[in-house]
């Protein structure tokens, strides 16, 4: 749809589905979204088509990070796995490129970070072309937001390859499917408490298997351990406290997400999984110590981690000394921390995006951009780091290391009694003096959070004029509204 005379179709398209009954709906859809597939039809090969068609597995308005939508491509077979030395993957990102400038993804933001969704128009072009179109092994099955509270029992599994039923109310599962073909299946955001290991008897192609937001969750039947073609687990935000002690049988595991569960350990996956590139154990229980450490060193092929410190300062030193680990941190955690000094390092944790800060007394946060064997970088930065989050942090006085994230667009500061500004002006000076682009704090912050600070005077000297800022300060009784406090709203 990227010619004119196309984007008006589109549009008309959109006034007819919205303004139609049922019944003219259903009379008018072949023609409809006949006129949409020509956008389709005009990608460039059957590997971007598909890419475009997986998009609509996800639920109506679903907005999904670009590096979570090509990681799923990635294990789909889609697009090669390869990856730059970020974790990123450049043929993902070329690919959305074509589909957004051909109009057929929308460009968003999830959490201040670069996302895409699909417009429910174009979403029901896609469902109509991977139901009706597609080659009999290309089949989707999709019933998202639909309130599902069982597995329907006129699920195609023989013929389908890939099965979404994300964000229903699905409690239990009782069937044993037998599906050949099925490469992809979405169990996402549900209720489910169980699964029974002879649900995944006769899953031998399934690849990527997400089970996130199941919170009730608590366990895994170690029949999933026998799905010898499985390349992406998710589990995030779910029960999950333990893996299953056959974690050996997914030796083709690339990527396994842990987020927010309450998994405690780690121990064998190293040499259970070898092939794992995408590690993710951000805010669960597992803390970055000796013994976990010791099993991230086996992953040779790890590009992606996020995990979290806690209790013992000392490791945060002692994974940034290891060098290769630390570059591979994308989300980090710092929790429960009791020291006088935390130094992060610009080159060690160079790929670093999210950083949350939580429950801990540090009386100096320093930064540090020198690296064994490398030069000085003539502009020291967290380039990637767009998210920080510091609660209940109890020792500093200022936050001025804060401009070593001249890409910052969240930032919240909650909670603390030792706090009385956030960029001090003599210490912002001297860094500026030294690193000259650094002399703007928060120029594109997005989202600026104060609460509960307070002994907070002052924010910065050199407010950024941000027209677009979301601002939320409370509870800060002695910040002032002065020059040096105002942010341009």
């Amino acid at each position: 749809m990227s010619c004119k005379e196309d984007v008006h179709e589109w549009r008309d398209a959109i006034r007819v589905l919205n303004t139609s009954s049922h019944h003219e709906f259903r009379v008018m859809e072949e023609k409809i979204l006949s006129v949409l597939k020509f956008s389709y039809d005009g990608l460039e090969n059957e590997k971007v088509k598909s890419c475009f068609l997986y998009c609509s597995l996800f639920p109506e308005d679903y907005e999904i990070t670009k590096d979570d939508l090509i990681e799923y491509w990635i294990n789909e077979g889609f697009i090669n796995g390869k990856r730059d030395e970020d974790g990123s993957n450049n043929k993902g990102h070329v690919i959305i490129g074509s589909l957004v400038r051909a109009h057929l993804l929308m460009e968003c933001q999830k959490d201040f970070t670069p996302a895409v969704k699909m417009h429910d128009v174009l979403r029901e072009m896609a469902l109509w072309v991977g139901s009706k179109f597609g080659k009999e092994e290309e089949k989707q099955c999709v019933k998202t937001g639909v309130k599902l509270s069982c597995i329907p029992d006129d699920i195609n599994w023989s013929v389908s390859r890939r099965i979404s039923l994300m964000s229903n109310q699905i409690e239990e599962i009782s069937c044993c499917p037998k599906c050949p073909n099925l490469s992809t299946l979405f169990l996402g955001d549900n209720k489910l408490e169980v699964i029974p290991g002879i649900f995944f008897q006769f899953m031998k192609a399934l690849a990527v298997l997400d089970l996130s937001h199941n919170r009730d969750l608590s366990e895994l039947p170690e029949e999933i351990c026998r799905l010898s073609s499985l390349q992406y687990l998710n589990l995030s935000h779910t029960g999950i406290h333990s893996l299953p002690v056959g974690l050996k049988g997914l030796r083709k595991l690339i990527s396994l997400d842990l987020e927010f569960t309450g998994l405690q350990s780690i121990d064998g996956i190293g040499i259970s999984l070898p092939n794992l590139q995408v590690l993710k154990l951000y805010h669960s229980c597992v803390l970055i110590n000796e013994s976990s450490v010791e099993e991230l060193q086996l992953l040779e092929h790890l590009k992606v981690l996020t995990g979290n410190v806690g209790k013992d300062a000392s490791m945060l030193e002692r994974i940034q000394r290891l060098e290769r680990l630390a570059s591979c941190i994308q989300r980090l955690w710092i929790i429960s921390i009791s020291v006088e000094v935390v130094t992060l390092n610009t080159v060690a944790l160079g790929g670093l995006r999210e950083l949350d800060i939580e429950n801990s007394i540090i009386s100096e946060i320093k930064i540090d951009w020198k690296s064994k064997g490398k030069e000085d970088l003539p502009s020291p930065c967290f380039k990637h780091l767009s998210s920080i989050v510091i609660y209940g942090l109890e020792g500093p006085k200022e936050l001025t290391w804060l401009l070593f994230a001249p890409n910052l667009k969240k930032l919240q500061v909650k909670i603390s009694q030792s706090l009385e500004e956030i960029i001090n002006e003599e210490m912002g000076m001297s860094i500026s003096n030294v690193h000259p682009d650094m002399t703007v704090p928060f120029a594109k912050l997005e989202s600026l959070t104060f609460s509960g600070l307070h002994e907070l005077k002052s924010i910065c000297s050199t407010p950024p004029a941000r027209p677009s800022l979301k601002i939320v300060i409370e509870h800060c009784p002695k910040l002032s509204r002065n020059r040096n406090n105002e942010v341009d709203e």
